[in-house]
């Protein structure tokens, strides 16, 4: 077929196939990515993939790779500056979470998976070059990136998929969560006293509100790591 790509097509690369992969997993999800359908998605055949990656886990990788490049820690205009590190890093989480919400269908690739490649090192330098210059240590530079990263994924994953059941019968998630309230404050209170005074505020922040919450939490541990360096 005319314009079709080969194995002999130097068009065809790495980059190309982490794109193919990456687009697969934001529409299907990670149990819809297989070498066939990405051979489809670039126009090949599926033994054509293996000239350019041995197996489904190395695909993987390129897509876990692909998945960071365009994330900046910081917009332009705003330097990272220990007298103002609170504001920068939350501004950075803000963003990771934003970033990582664009790609919310593949961000599982991510979980537990650690192959930074080209696309990725860019993303990863400029982050822990800002934590260094906001006046974090080595250890806590490293570790607290690990955190923030861990914990935003974490979230965004819970953020993207259906809360439950309810949503998958056509529920918005609003009637959702109106329902998962209805139901815990039904429970017998004598045997559930907690769960049943709590419905309401285990159901009513919104996911921005929840977020804000959590990111507070790990700013004041962070700030305390970054004063008992500094000490």
């Amino acid at each position: 077929m005319a314009g079709r790509r080969t194995a002999g097509n130097a068009s065809l690369t790495r980059e190309d196939l982490a794109d193919a992969a990456l687009r697969l997993l934001e529409r299907e999800g990670p149990k819809g990515l297989t070498m066939r359908k990405v051979a489809a998605e670039v126009g090949v055949q599926a033994a054509s993939l293996y000239w350019h990656v041995q197996n489904k886990e190395e695909l993987l990788d390129l897509a876990a790779d692909a998945l960071w490049e365009g994330y900046v820690p910081l917009p332009p205009g705003l330097v990272a500056s220990p007298d103002d590190w609170r504001r920068c890093l939350a501004t950075a989480t803000r963003r990771l979470r934003a970033h990582l919400l664009a790609h919310a269908g593949a961000v599982r690739v991510l979980a537990g998976r650690f192959a930074p490649g080209a696309r990725a090192l860019g993303p990863l330098e400029e982050t822990f070059g800002m934590l260094r210059r906001l006046g974090f240590g080595p250890a806590e530079t490293a570790l607290g990136a690990y955190t923030v990263v861990i914990w935003v994924q974490g979230f965004v994953l819970h953020e993207a998929v259906p809360m439950s059941a309810a949503e998958e019968r056509g529920a918005t998630p609003a009637e959702a969560v109106e329902e998962a309230r209805e139901r815990l404050a039904a429970l017998p209170a004598e045997r559930y006293p907690h769960l049943v005074a709590l419905a309401g505020e285990l159901t009513g922040p919104d996911m921005d509100s929840r977020f804000e919450f959590g990111l507070a939490l790990l700013l004041d541990g962070l700030g305390a790591l970054r004063e008992a360096g500094a000490g």
